[in-house]
C-alpha cells in the first residue's frame, strides 16, 4: 500500500491503514498497537521536520510487516539519535520511542531527505 501524506490531518488515515494491515497480516493486538504508535511518531516527525509531507509504504512479507516513511527535508541533524532524551527535555522522543516499540528500525538520512523503515515480526 502506498500513500502520500499531505498534512498532519492525514495522520488518522495512516494510523487506520497501519492497524488494518497489521491485523490482516496476523500481528497480535499489542504489537499492532505498538507499530501504529511508532508509525504515528515517525510520520508526525516527517511532516513537521521534513517539508510538510511524507510518503509511506506498508508491506507484509516474509513473516514481517514493514512500514517505510520518507520525507524530502534536510535530513536528521547531527547529534539527533534514537537515544532516550533527558527527562526534562520537551521533545526528541520520537526516534527513541519508535526504536523501543519496534523489532527493528532502520534510518537513512541525508541532505535531501530521510527514510525510516519500521519492522515488526509476525510471531
Amino acid at each position: 500500500m502506498a500513500m502520500r501524506l499531505l498534512t498532519a490531518t492525514d495522520l488518522d488515515r495512516v494510523r487506520q491503514a497501519v492497524t488494518s494491515a497489521t491485523r490482516h497480516a496476523g500481528l497480535d493486538g499489542d504489537r499492532a498497537t505498538r507499530l501504529t504508535l511508532a508509525v504515528n511518531e515517525i510520520a508526525t516527525n516527517a511532516i513537521r521536520h521534513g517539508g510538510g509531507s511524507a510518503g509511506i509504504v506498508i508491506r507484509a512479507t516474509d513473516g514481517r510487516i514493514e512500514v517505510e516513511i520518507e520525507d524530502s527535508g534536510p535530513g536528521i541533524p547531527p547529534g539527533v539519535t534514537a537515544t532516550r532524551p533527558e527527562p526534562e527535555a520537551t521533545g526528541g522522543r520520537g526516534l527513541w520511542l519508535a526504536d523501543q516499540l519496534c523489532d527493528e528500525m532502520q534510518v537513512r538520512t541525508g541532505p535531501t531527505g530521510t527514510r525510516i523503515c519500521l519492522v515488526m515480526r509476525i510471531r
